[in-house]
This record gives structure tokens, sequence and C-alpha cells, in this order.
């Protein structure tokens, strides 16, 4: 037993937290941004998460380490591996097809750190293309979804699944009076809503 405790001692066991380095950040934001399309607020909010895990005592980042996250982040804006411009574009684009309604989309755009008047420009381009209503696109796209109006299988219960489907539109964030446009709407007239 006691030999075995030896083995693992000399070979498995750490001897403290593994020091954070300026190259440990570039590594780590060029591994996450590999993986995941982020704006500079949230590549900085997880550079500053892996120093914490990393520093003893789980300890928010001396100066030094934050100089170090912006050295990084900076450089990778400079690359154009971060454009918050590009993001919330295409973040908008993703959470219409999913069915969510504007009010949440700014949520999400706030949340993920786009910087509001970024945030703002995007969500007016979407409002000026005269092709798209964003609200009834994702209406649309919700309905289409969850099986709601006239993507519905035939039921007894109609009236209480309305109701409910109602209430469920109402929790995502759509207004009521896109949502009786939208359950009362044919399948065609949603389906030509949609991408």
């Amino acid at each position: 037993m006691a030999e075995r405790d030896a083995k693992k001692a000399k070979h498995g066991a750490r001897k403290g937290p593994k020091k954070v380095s300026e190259a440990y950040l570039e590594r780590a934001a060029l591994h996450y941004l590999g993986r995941f399309s982020s704006t500079e607020a949230n590549l900085r909010a997880v550079l500053e998460r892996k120093i914490r895990r990393r520093n003893e005592d789980n300890a928010a980042p001396t100066d030094e380490q934050r100089r170090w996250v912006d050295t990084v982040v900076a450089k990778c804006v400079r690359y154009g591996y971060v454009d918050d411009t590009n993001y919330a574009r295409s973040r908008i684009d993703a959470l219409v097809r999913k069915g969510k309604p504007v009010r949440m989309i700014v949520q999400d755009l706030r949340y993920k750190g786009v910087p509001s008047d970024i945030a703002e420009a995007a969500l007016n381009e979407l409002r000026q293309d005269e092709d798209r209503d964003a609200d009834r696109q994702a209406a649309a796209a919700y309905a289409r979804r969850r099986r709601f109006g006239p993507f519905r299988r035939a039921d007894r219960n109609a009236d209480e699944k309305i109701e409910k489907e109602k209430a469920a539109m109402m929790r995502a964030g759509f207004s009521f009076s896109l949502i009786k446009e939208t359950l009362e709407a044919t399948e065609e007239e949603l389906l030509d809503l949609l991408p």
C-alpha cells in the first residue's frame, strides 16, 4: 500500500496550481476561439475564469494578469479572430431562425457582452430588411419547431391545446397579437415567412 502511494506521489501528484503566463492565455484564447465565436467581453471573461482556476484559492487575477488578458484580447481583435459586429449579426440570424423574439435577442446580446451601439446597429439592419419581419419570422419558426397552430396534429382537445400553445408562446416572449396571428395563420402563410 505504501509503495503504491509513493508511486502516485512521484508520478501523478501535482505540486499546486500551474502558473499562468501570457503564452498560456494566448493558447487558451486561440483554443477557445477555435471552438466558439465570441465577443471581446466574453473572451475576457473566459480568460479571467481560467486565471481564477489556476490561481491559489481561486484568487482574482492580479494587475499583471489583467494586463496579459487585455494584451491577448487586443491581439485577437487585431488579427480578426474576435469581431463583435460579425458576432452580433450571426447571433441575431441564428436566434431568429431558432424562433426567438427580438426582445430575447437583445437580452442574449447583452448577456454575451456585445456593446449596445453594435447590437443596436445590427438590430436596425434586421428591422430595415423589407423582406423580413424578425418577430413574425421567429414566431413562425417557433410554431413549426413546437408543432403549434397549423403545424399541430389533429386532436380532440384542440381548444385546450390552443390555450397551452398561447401560454408557451407568451413565456417565450412573443406579443399576444403576434401569437394570435401566428396560431390562426395557415401553414403556407407561415412557411412563406421562413427562410
